[in-house]
């Protein structure tokens, strides 16, 4: 929930209410800066901290820092690539991740999103898609860039096999398909007509049963084709 505080001196007073803090991870001061302002502006009582580095970033973790949102470039001073989201998950498995790059290679893009970051916006993007996506992702939502479906079935063994979805159940493809579409738990929950409580479960066995790390993986590599067909013919 979004929360009014005042502004004193540069920091954040929180009268017995929590607000959102995001972490901006940039090594350009200027864009760092306008990406601040811009979620600032955007955002009521939202709480941003700056880092330049992937360096600085996790040394925060260490501090105890536990921001609801990291906003990460991939190419910074001291690290360059999609392995900075697996380090920066190894340090906080529980942070969502939204990368913000000039990357705009499919592989780059399908390799941070399989690593479990929570979404990925190009820095050539319009400023309202970024917005839109740190709104979805704070939500409990993945935020997908337009990638050529093709590009994504193409890539050999990470796409999930016919064989692998035969091991679900009914249930769990019908949650499975949902994940597919983006859909947080509670959306999921309303649309099943379930208790939180089962949808997590099913999202654990799901991943289980096709061997992926996470929902962001698993709705990655998943042949939307072939669930649709196993759907229907579990009806």
């Amino acid at each position: 929930m979004w929360v009014g505080v005042a502004r004193l001196s540069g920091l954040y007073w929180m009268d017995y209410m929590d607000v959102y803090q995001l972490l901006v991870v940039d090594d350009h001061p200027m864009l760092r800066e306008a990406l601040v302002v811009s979620l600032e502006n955007h955002f009521s009582g939202v709480q941003v901290v700056q880092a330049q580095s992937l360096g600085e970033c996790l040394h925060l973790f260490d501090t105890g820092f536990d921001p609801d949102l990291v906003l990460l470039d991939l190419n910074l001073g001291d690290h360059q690539g999609a392995s900075g989201v697996d380090k920066l998950r190894a340090k906080a498995p529980d942070t969502p991740i939204l990368v913000i790059s000039a990357e705009k290679e499919t592989q780059i893009i399908l390799q941070c999103l399989s690593l479990g970051a929570a979404g990925f916006v190009l820095k050539s993007q319009p400023k309202e898609t970024l917005l839109k996506a740190v709104e979805l992702v704070l939500a409990g939502q993945v935020y997908f860039p337009q990638i050529n479906q093709a590009s994504n079935t193409n890539q050999g063994d990470s796409v999930i096999n016919m064989a692998l979805l035969e091991q679900l159940t009914k249930k769990q493809l019908e949650v499975l398909q949902l994940l597919a579409e983006g859909k947080a738990n509670k959306e999921i929950c309303r649309q099943l007509n379930v208790a939180e409580t089962t949808v997590k479960t099913h999202v654990s066995e799901i991943l289980r049963k096709l061997n992926v790390r996470n929902r962001t993986q698993a709705a990655l590599a998943l042949d939307k084709v072939q669930l649709a067909a196993l759907l229907h013919a579990k009806l």
